[in-house]
């Protein structure tokens, strides 16, 4: 584990894709035009908990939101929004850092030029190991895995991203791809709560890569629970200590990381143990 411990793990293999397309379907992203509707788009955040429909009136309006001129990702005289897609636009998507040459664009990377998805094994925890202290999910490495089968994605650098004009949009799951993870979440909307609680508590959603179980954040009755530490979880008589997903909008599943850590196998089936000091 990340923190040294030796324990008993689940070791098992995603795809990087939704297991189940009709209930989780990837895109759409970019819309194709400033005239577009919100059904031809998908979503965007802002860190601080809004999340945004990206039609094509949103993309007009980027430079009044970010209050940035430069902000002009769509053709004046016909209204076409500059997307990168395709092959090529999974190559930018690969690598968040501002590329010479391009900027206000919108950028998809279809999972057919990933052949389907990223194959991953993870290793995660049996019985949770209590960390001597939280972990942030400061990073590139993922944070665990949905219960449908999908990566969870650390926050998005939107700093970084939004730097060189760009948008690598979600669709209405929270989740994109790139060549290094296939298809991820990087904020939790509702696509995967099938894990239905008998006693109204909200739906489980998947795993943290320490072990303990992630709930949505609202219950069958649209309550939010209340007291939450830092990393969003709280324990309970039913689930022990679990997490709760961030609002959309956040850039984040969960705040922190309560346990320590298990891991992801490299492609050589070599491990990858993350050795992370206490509150990094």
């Amino acid at each position: 584990m990340s923190g040294g411990t030796q324990t008993t793990c689940y070791q098992f293999r995603v795809a990087g894709a939704p297991a189940d397309p009709e209930t989780s379907p990837e895109g759409p992203f970019c819309p194709p035009n400033i005239h577009s509707g919100e059904e031809e788009g998908g979503t965007w955040m802002d860190g601080e908990g809004t999340l945004y429909q990206v039609d094509g009136e949103f993309i007009k309006n980027l430079a009044t939101l970010y209050q940035d001129k430069e902000w002009q990702m769509y053709d004046v005289n016909t209204g076409e929004i500059t997307v990168i897609d395709g092959a090529r636009g999974c190559e930018v998507a690969g690598n968040p850092n501002p590329i010479e040459g391009f900027d206000n664009f919108c950028l998809e990377c279809p999972l057919e030029e990933l052949g389907g998805g990223i194959e991953k094994t993870v290793v995660i925890p049996k019985v949770p190991v209590p960390a001597a202290e939280p972990t942030s999910l400061a990073g590139r490495a993922n944070t665990g895995v949905a219960l449908n089968g999908v990566l969870f994605g650390p926050p998005a650098p939107l700093e970084l991203i939004l730097s060189s004009h760009t948008l690598g949009v979600l669709d209405d799951c929270g989740a994109h791809a790139n060549p290094h993870e296939g298809y991820h979440y990087h904020t939790a909307t509702g696509c995967s709560e099938i894990g239905i609680q008998e006693d109204g508590h909200s739906p489980m959603i998947g795993y943290a890569l320490d072990g303990y179980a992630i709930y949505a954040r609202e219950d069958k009755d649209g309550n939010v629970p209340a007291g939450l530490d830092d990393c969003g979880g709280e324990t309970d008589p039913v689930r022990g200590y679990h997490y709760h997903a961030s609002a959309p909008g956040v850039n984040q599943i969960f705040g922190c990381f309560m346990g320590e850590k298990g891991h992801f196998l490299d492609e050589e089936g070599g491990e990858r143990p993350p050795q992370d000091p206490p509150g990094e």
